[in-house]
């Protein structure tokens, strides 16, 4: 007997893993899924970072008196604290210094409150999970780290190519070696100590119900996530912030070209404006933006199967998308009129996950191969000619677009030009 679903009401998760393999909500864009895989990687239990266990175990942290001592008022006068704090000018000292690691929030201008404020895992110890009081008591659960992070992390132990799996394992392991005696990490391992933690290890249900495509797409992940692990010409820091943004964009792209393959539509593209000159592109850049946002819900009314899909389900899909990519750098704004561009970070997060090592590769091949094949941004001429677009644009809007790109990649040290006008993209002017 067939069932009317058109009275049922489907919630943005269930149809967030059929489409895109895992749950992407609003509540956890940006830099969340970063925080959230960090969090996988180093509190499994497993005998090795990356395991190929069914289920997978950790031991959460929440970080909570760090945390109630920069972002809560009400923590001033508590016996807690003043067992760990020598005097007042200490704790002004400590309060300072965590307030500058905090996540950035790009949502908001006004403080936050503690639960609501997490701490940028510039070394191990200040990685931790969500947390909020109730009833008198901190409760360790999910309300930032929803699912992004988890699908990344399935993806990544669950490769098939076993040299690149333990490429990205010792990447892992080295990460955080450099500053394990450093005195932020004593610090931060001192008040992690003072905050509530799993008493054992519970098992990530989020992340052993992620699926796995098998497309190009998570091949992608890995081949980025290896090769920014593997820069170690590079300082730690410079590695976290671009593994953070490189696992936005990711979440980003997997959104708008798996919708894309679930309603069976030529594959989409990004199209960046770099240049801030062409009013054309900078109009076909917002279209863009609002054609991505139509696409995903598209694929959402699609799995819904004439369910009920209600405003606040389509806000948590569509949300993750444009709050993810204008918190990297990927949009313009955060409000008002919103068209794609890229961002000098997240430009230098596209070269060291493309690039491998102290290698170079040609501009015109990082642009085109990269940047648009397998990174779906249309920035360049080949590449605006591969979407079609050149039927309706100037070709001398690209031309110009990538120029542009190319002059700020130079002035940040991702490009260098030799004097056979060769210009070549690289990680040489970071060191």
């Amino acid at each position: 007997m067939s069932v009317d679903r058109k009275s049922e009401e489907v919630t943005a998760p269930s149809l967030s893993r059929t489409i895109f393999g895992g749950v992407l909500d609003y509540d956890g864009a940006g830099l969340y899924p970063g925080l959230e895989l960090l969090n996988l990687v180093f509190g499994t239990e497993a005998k090795s970072l990356l395991p190929d266990d069914d289920f997978i175990k950790i031991r959460r942290r929440s970080h909570d008196f760090a945390r109630r001592l920069v972002w809560d008022d009400g923590f001033a006068n508590t016996i807690e604290k003043n067992e760990v704090l020598y005097d007042i000018h200490t704790e002004e000292a400590v309060r300072h210094l965590l307030s500058s690691l905090q996540l950035p929030i790009p949502s908001t201008s006004k403080s936050p409150g503690w639960d609501r404020a997490h701490f940028f895992p510039f070394t191990k110890s200040l990685i931790h999970w969500d947390a909020r009081k109730r009833a008198g008591r901190i409760k360790i659960e999910r309300r930032y780290l929803r699912g992004g992070g988890a699908l990344a992390f399935h993806i990544l132990r669950s490769d098939p190519d076993s040299a690149r799996l333990e490429k990205i394992r010792q990447g892992f392991s080295d990460l955080y070696s450099d500053n394990d005696e450093s005195a932020l990490e004593k610090l931060a391992e001192t008040l992690l100590a003072k905050g509530y933690s799993d008493s054992e290890a519970v098992e990530d249900r989020l992340e052993s119900e992620s699926e796995l495509k098998g497309d190009e797409k998570e091949e992608l992940l890995r081949d980025g996530v290896a090769n920014i692990l593997g820069h170690a010409e590079l300082s730690a820091v410079a590695r976290i912030k671009a593994l953070m943004s490189w696992i936005a964009f990711w979440l980003i792209l997997i959104q708008h070209s798996r919708a894309s393959d679930y309603l069976g539509t030529p594959p989409s593209a990004l199209i960046c404006d770099c240049n801030s000159c062409h009013a054309q592109l900078r109009r076909a850049s917002q279209r863009c933006l609002k054609d991505m946002e139509a696409l995903i819900l598209g694929a959402a009314e699609k799995a819904a199967d004439g369910a009920e899909l209600k405003p606040k389900q389509r806000t948590k899909l569509r949300g993750f998308f444009w709050a993810s990519a204008a918190t990297i750098k990927l949009l313009n704004a955060w409000r008002g009129r919103r068209h794609f561009i890229l961002g000098l970070e997240l430009a230098e997060t596209l070269v060291l996950a493309g690039i491998k090592g102290t290698s170079e590769m040609p501009f015109e091949q990082f642009v085109d191969d990269w940047l648009y094949d397998r990174c779906r941004l249309v920035i360049g001429r080949a590449a605006a000619q591969k979407h079609n677009l050149l039927e309706s644009f100037d070709a001398s809007v690209f031309e110009d677009n990538e120029n542009s790109l190319a002059v700020q990649m130079r002035a940040a040290g991702l490009l260098t030009e030799y004097s056979d006008t060769t210009r070549m993209v690289g990680t040489g002017g970071l060191l």
